[in-house]
């Protein structure tokens, strides 16, 4: 029931508002509840998912939920219905208007009446929802410079109602490159005129060039969505009057499930150490990233394995202990770095991966080809299209989301390192063993990588949920297998090369002494999950192909490294050249201080397996599990942006250079200590 609640929530906070306010969900594009609800009800999810149980979780999201029923049945939607006109088609096989990642419009029509609904000014170009001009042009070539800001022009309409109980005055700013018509009631108006009380069509008409845009509307000096009823339909009177009694009840809704939440998660944390690093810590980080030192709070990483040495209770001597130690003050980092980019769009270089997620991520919500995924083959990694659209579809057309989504996704790997280690290890060296993916991630080649939207640390973030959820599994929790094997298999899709590792998640649910048959149930449950998504996606590609492959149509070929006609030498060179990429963390191969983790990891990976010394202590699981991270660099060598194929190796790589430090400090033999595994 829990998780049921969880969903439930999940979609009373997420779904669109038809009344403007602070909470009024999808898209998130204001800051208060873009933190709120993007980031903070996640963690509280992680931290505190028990709060949900309670009546009072439940009596704030039942109301909330039947609120947004009623309210769409009651309410004309709060703003004004935008559409853009482009002079040609923007997108391959765009029928009309192009859409923006705007669900409270018609999103799911070829032709949108509208391509965006108006909440907020427009105050700059990366304001306007003119994400479009990311797509590719209806030849499916690269763009050109008409095809983009400032050489593209499209004109703009915005149309609505505006219902003011007394006369005020409608000003409406427009920037030098966005000429406006503006028509109250059918009349042309100019950019500031005098409205009496009543009812009023509202149209305006803009075309726009160049690159200095502007669209903001005021009411009597202030917004007009909130000083006056403006609405995409006529609002009748009955929807006017209820609206001034029940606006704030959403707002307060929200605020009251995640203001109870946050205080039950510090009530059942209950230890003033703990609480007081956390929020130290985050403000700290969030502090530095908001006076634009964003650089010192990457180098203040490593300062947060100090949290070793606050005094922690048994109670949540955890992962949850480290979560709320480690992954909350890594998050406050990654939320203050993507603010700035809340309700603001990007325009992509052209060309590079991450315009090609881009596109096909529209291709796929936009225009509706969620099996195919904009393409039959996936020559470039598929899933990461799905997980860019889902964002989009979150926060509009910021790439906040992605932001928030590659850190969730490095604190996971963090995680994993905490659990493994502190099993071998015990809780202080497990601390530090979460905070050393982090820092080797933000010190090394690999920091821009976050946010950058690119597949592999998603794939990274889902093995490592994986392992969690295996080792979870090894209770005889069938469930957590299930969801092993579901990770697993989305950490494969996210990206082809990691299928090794995620085959190896099955690892960490097997037993470690008891064999009973009954013990092998969840590890069966982790293979034969994985085994049908593998067998899904060999299906997919025959379906559309006729070919009944895994690797049909991707740069196996091209980036395979066991090529015809290759001589030993050079196979092994190419096999040493493709791992020794991956654990220096740059291309072309090279020495570096901040890959030392990696590079420790390995060494000692290699000395476990040979059974050298105090190394042999270092849990064979874990070594079995390096060995699987570096597999399909034997097999394909990436190419392109440094640092991006040794993501996924961080977090195993760093448990196993510290479950090494622990074994070299206190000469612990397998036998001699019993959690060693």
């Amino acid at each position: 029931m829990m998780l049921v609640w969880g969903v439930l929530a999940a979609a009373a906070l997420l779904w669109p508002g038809r009344l403007h306010g602070p909470f009024d969900g999808m898209p998130l594009d204001g800051v208060a509840e873009a933190v709120a609800i993007g980031a903070v009800f996640p963690l509280l999810c992680v931290v505190h998912p028990e709060f949900l149980r309670t009546r009072v979780a439940r009596a704030a999201i039942a109301p909330l939920l039947a609120w947004h029923v009623g309210s769409a049945m009651l309410f004309a939607q709060d703003g004004w219905c935008v559409r853009f006109v482009p002079e040609r088609p923007y997108a391959k096989d765009a029928a009309g208007a192009p859409h923006a990642w705007d669900v409270r419009a018609d999103w799911r029509s070829a032709d949108p009446a509208c391509s965006a609904i108006v909440t907020r000014p427009y105050r700059d170009l990366h304001e306007f929802p003119a994400w479009f001009f990311n797509l590719p042009p209806a030849s499916d070539s690269w763009p050109g410079p008409l095809d983009r800001p400032p050489g593209a022009s499209v004109a703009m309409t915005v149309r609505g109602f505006l219902r003011v109980a007394a006369a005020g005055r409608l000003r409406i700013e427009q920037g030098p490159d966005t000429p406006t018509e503006i028509f109250v009631d059918g009349q042309r108006a100019s950019a500031e005129t005098d409205v009496a009380a009543g009812a009023h069509t509202i149209d305006v008409r803009t075309a726009l060039s160049g690159d200095r845009w502007a669209f903001v509307p005021t009411w009597n000096g202030g917004d007009p969505w909130s000083g006056a009823v403006a609405t995409v339909t006529k609002p009748t009177r009955a929807d006017v009057l209820a609206r001034r009694w029940i606006a704030w009840l959403p707002t307060s809704l929200v605020v009251l499930l995640l203001g109870a939440w946050i205080a039950s998660a510090i009530w059942s944390i209950a230890d003033a150490s703990v609480l007081s690093w956390s929020a130290a810590a985050c403000i700290a980080m969030a502090a530095l990233v908001a006076f634009d030192r964003a650089d010192l709070a990457r180098r203040a990483m490593p300062l947060l394995a100090l949290a070793a040495f606050v005094p922690v209770p048994t109670r949540l001597r955890t992962w949850r202990g480290a979560c709320l130690m480690i992954a909350v003050p890594w998050m406050a980092f990654a939320v203050a770095c993507a603010a700035p980019a809340i309700g603001r769009w990007v325009l992509y270089e052209t060309g590079h991966d991450y315009w090609m997620f881009q596109r096909y991520a529209y291709r796929i919500v936009m225009q509706g080809y969620w099996l195919e995924g904009g393409s039959p083959t996936f020559w470039f990694q598929p899933f990461y299209r799905w997980i860019a659209g889902a964002l989009h579809v979150v926060f509009g057309d910021s790439s906040a989301g992605e932001w928030y989504w590659d850190a969730a996704c490095l604190a996971t790997g963090a995680l994993f390192a905490f659990a493994v280690v502190e099993r071998a290890a015990g809780f202080r060296w497990a601390i530090v063993a979460a905070v050393l993916p982090l820092a080797t991630f933000t010190y090394g080649t690999a920091q821009y990588l976050i946010g950058r939207g690119l597949g592999e640390i998603s794939s990274a973030g889902f093995v490592y949920a994986g392992a969690l959820c295996a080792l979870r599994a090894r209770q005889a929790s069938w469930r957590a297998a299930l969801a092993a094997g579901v990770f697993a298999t989305l950490a494969f899709y996210t990206r082809l090369n990691n299928l090794v590792m995620a085959a190896a998640i099955v690892l960490f649910s097997m037993p470690f002494r008891r064999r009973p048959l009954a013990a092998w149930r969840e590890p069966a449950i982790v293979a034969a999950t994985l085994g049908a998504g593998v067998s899904f996606f060999a299906w997919r590609t025959w379906h559309y192909t006729g070919v009944f492959s895994i690797f049909y149509g991707t740069q196996w070929k091209l980036l395979g490294i066991w090529q015809p006609g290759l001589d030993a030498a050079t196979l092994v060179a190419r096999m040493a050249s493709s791992v020794a990429m991956v654990l220096t963390v740059n291309d072309p191969p090279r020495f570096d201080v901040f890959a030392l983790p990696v590079l420790a990891g390995a060494a000692a990976a290699a000395l476990a397996a040979l059974r050298v010394w105090r190394f042999k202590a270092v849990p064979p699981r874990l070594v079995l599990f390096f060995a699987a991270s570096i597999a399909g660099a034997l097999v394909a060598r990436g190419s392109s942006y440094p640092g991006r194929f040794s993501v996924h190796v961080m977090p195993v790589a760093c448990a196993v250079a510290v479950c090494a430090a622990f074994a070299l400090v206190h000469g612990y033999l397998p036998r001699s200590r019993p959690r060693v595994q």
